[in-house]
């Protein structure tokens, strides 16, 4: 083989260890390019390593994203739930009532504190008027801010700045911080430099409507510098969404109740006939329980010779078709007193009236027809509860009688008529089941509860009289009592009870000045409520103040009474050395031991006798401004007569009394002047109607001025007041305690 000259160039298969193409190797020799190595593309591997790259960020990416997103969306999810289980809160809390003022309440502490520091429920009222229904806020300072500027500038509908624009257009108003523009844009020129003064956040206005129309405006605010988020707001406007609409169906359901009420209270006496020989309380209560007024009656009726008609009723069913057919069975019930039939045959001819009403109706009723001359009651029912009867010195105790049909049941039958004797003294009760009859208690132990309770009520007073020591005698000192007994327990024959040892014993330093006063007689509790009455108060006594449980308020309904006087009777304490109608009534309801929230309407009427006995005055007074002067020095002269020095707020009243009736019946008065058993009692007589003026309300002569506080006066001063109803016009009267010193009967 020949030698391979140096330089030469090398065997392509040996250079290269691959065959390659003789054109390629001719070229590549001819450009002096030889090939050391495998050939290595960059620019494609880094294209591919990029592309790698890019694709592992996009996931990365997308996870990242998804993850981020799920946890917002659980975040989100959380938050709704507790929203929608807020709201389901609150729909449940604001459909708790149908009160209007405390669905307006709920809605003001539902926002506070979980969605802001302040809150305030505006409401439109006549025209264009916007008045604050309702708020609560956790700074004062804020409450007090916008009080003022509410008061300086009322707000309405016509105005820019919420809450007027808010109820004009139905848009919420979103306020994210004060700036000094917003201030003085929103406040009035004198209440932006005490706005300085609070702190202040975010504030949104939002509307609450219901059935199409916006009727008021919710406004939430924060003192800190934490500005709402949609899901807050969206929450805030929910929550007055539904609140309106709960606000609107207590709305309703209070007009179709006033309704009612309106109704049945244009059905029952105001007040009892102008009546000698007697006295005559009765009160109406609407049940507290229920949702609709019910169809109790009753009625006093004067009849020929000195004689009085009293009824009690019970309608079946309840809301204002059982008012409608009470109303009807009362017009048809004194129609047919006025016509004098006996008690049978009145409820033999009720029978048929209430038979020929259409649908089914039934009722129970009462009536009795009294003498006080001969001192004869004549009674008959018809399946109504049996009355209380108490006559003098003895226990309390149900009469006696044939029950009867209750009017409706279509059978036709007879009612029987019982007649009893009741001297000057007795009571005689007549009261419907709502009294006596619950869903917890049945009747038979109602009314055994009732004539206990009514028994100890009595009973009590009583043994404190029997038991005081005598007036002038300085009580004897007692060590304080030991014993324990019930309130209920019956002293033994010729020893006090230990309630009356008691209140003998420890008888607070604060009573002994007036007791004192009064010649050392004993102040008892229910005594210091006729004194607080009596106006001795005005000269360093005690101080009338009304209770908190006041027992005539009621769930939202009316209650209907025939006096104003003591708010309730004291279980204990030795009571007036008579009992009267009205605190015989009261003590009726004490005794009944009522829960607060009552199933049925209640209806009572007490009628006490009296002996008859002529007036300590009775005079004729023109209706002019001297009567008023002369009224004065004639029961002044008169209490002198008799032996009565003390009772300077008995002459303040007669003023008062006469003037009123001068300036607002103007036609001739009557002024009689009684002496009862422990009481004066003083009475006006006119022929103008029975209504009074409400005080502070405008004259008809005068528009600037204002009438009726003279009422005020009396009821502040008198132990009880009321109006009584005489032929041709009223007969306005009070009631003031004699003193123990000048007690004369």
């Amino acid at each position: 083989m020949a030698k391979r000259p140096l330089g030469a160039a090398a065997d392509p298969v040996e250079a290269s260890g691959r065959a390659t193409s003789g054109p390629a190797t001719s070229g590549r020799a001819a450009s002096g390019w030889e090939s050391r190595g495998p050939v290595i593309d960059t620019e494609s591997r880094s294209a591919g390593w990029a592309a790698t790259t890019a694709t592992v960020g996009r996931a990365i990416v997308r996870e990242l994203s998804s993850t981020r997103r799920r946890r917002r969306a659980h975040v989100t999810e959380e938050a709704t739930l507790e929203q929608l289980s807020f709201l389901a809160d609150a729909s449940l809390v604001l459909s708790s009532s149908l009160d209007p003022q405390r669905i307006i309440d709920m809605i003001a502490s539902l926002v506070v504190p979980r969605m802001g520091d302040a809150a305030v429920v505006w409401l439109r009222g006549d025209g264009d008027s916007i008045r604050i229904a309702g708020s609560r806020f956790l700074d004062p300072k804020t409450a007090d801010f916008v009080r003022a500027v509410v008061q300086i500038h009322p707000p309405t509908a016509t105005e820019d700045i919420p809450p007027g624009v808010v109820i004009r257009t139905g848009q919420s108003y979103y306020v994210p911080r004060y700036t000094e523009d917003v201030v003085r844009r929103l406040f009035p020129g004198e209440a932006v430099e005490r706005f300085g003064e609070i702190q202040a956040g975010a504030a949104i206005t939002v509307p609450m409507y219901a059935r199409g129309r916006v009727f008021g405006a919710l406004t939430v605010g924060r003192r800190e510098s934490v500005e709402y988020t949609a899901l807050d707001i969206r929450l805030i406007e929910e929550l007055a969404r539904r609140g309106g609409t709960a606000l609107d169906n207590a709305q309703l359901f209070r007009d179709v109740e006033e309704s009612a009420l309106t109704l049945q209270r244009s059905m029952l006496p105001a007040h009892p006939p102008a009546l000698d020989g007697m006295e005559i309380a009765m009160e109406y209560r609407p049940g507290t329980a229920g949702t609709e007024v019910g169809g109790d009656l009753y009625d006093v009726i004067p009849l020929p010779g000195g004689r009085v008609g009293v009824a009690i009723g019970d309608v079946m069913g309840r809301g204002l078709h059982a008012a409608a057919v009470m109303g009807q069975l009362r017009a048809a019930l004194r129609a047919y007193a006025l016509e004098d039939w006996g008690p049978a045959e009145l409820l033999a001819r009720l029978d048929r009236v209430v038979d020929s009403l259409p649908g089914l109706q039934m009722a129970t009723s009462m009536y009795a027809v009294y003498d006080p001359y001969s001192g004869r009651m004549t009674i008959a029912s018809a399946g109504h509860p049996p009355p209380l009867l108490l006559l003098p010195d003895e226990e309390p105790d149900y009469l006696v009688l044939e029950p009867g049909l209750p009017l409706g049941t279509g059978e036709q039958g007879t009612f029987s008529e019982l007649t009893v004797s009741l001297p000057a003294g007795s009571a005689f009760v007549m009261f419907t089941d709502g009294l006596v009859e619950s869903r917890r208690r049945p009747l038979a132990d109602g009314l055994e509860h009732l004539r206990s309770g009514l028994g100890e009520q009595i009973a009590r007073p009583r043994a404190v009289r029997a038991f005081a020591p005598p007036a002038g005698d300085p009580p004897a000192d007692a060590a304080p009592a030991t014993g324990d007994l019930s309130a209920g327990a019956v002293p033994a024959a010729g020893d006090p009870p230990a309630d009356v040892v008691a209140l003998t014993a420890s008888a607070p330093a604060a009573t002994s000045a007036p007791a004192a006063a009064a010649g050392g007689a004993m102040v008892t509790p229910e005594r210091r409520i006729r004194e607080r009455r009596s106006g001795r108060d005005r000269r360093g006594g005690y101080r009338r103040t009304r209770a908190s449980g006041d027992r005539r308020r009621t769930g939202g309904g009316f209650a209907a009474r025939s006096w104003s006087g003591p708010d309730a009777v004291s279980g204990s304490g030795s009571g007036p050395s008579e009992e009267t109608a009205r605190t015989l009534l009261e003590r009726c309801l004490l005794a009944a031991d009522l829960p607060p929230r009552t199933d049925d309407d209640i209806a009572l009427l007490a009628l006490v006798t009296r002996q008859l006995r002529p007036p300590l005055l009775q005079l004729a007074l023109p209706a002019v401004a001297a009567s008023a002067g002369q009224a004065r020095t004639a029961v002044r002269c008169s209490l002198l007569d008799a032996g009565i020095g003390s009772l300077d707020d008995a002459i303040l009243l007669v003023s008062e009394v006469v003037t009123n009736a001068v300036l607002h019946a103007r036609s001739d008065l009557v002024l009689r002047a009684t002496l009862e058993p422990g009481r004066l009692r003083v009475s006006v007589e006119d022929r103008e109607g029975t209504a009074l003026p409400r005080p502070g309300g405008n004259s008809p002569d005068d528009p600037e001025a204002e009438h009726g506080w003279g009422l005020l006066l009396v009821e502040a001063l008198a132990q009880a007041w009321g109006v009584e109803t005489t032929p041709d016009g009223k007969r306005v009267w009070f009631e003031m305690e004699i003193p123990d010193e000048a007690d004369h009967t």
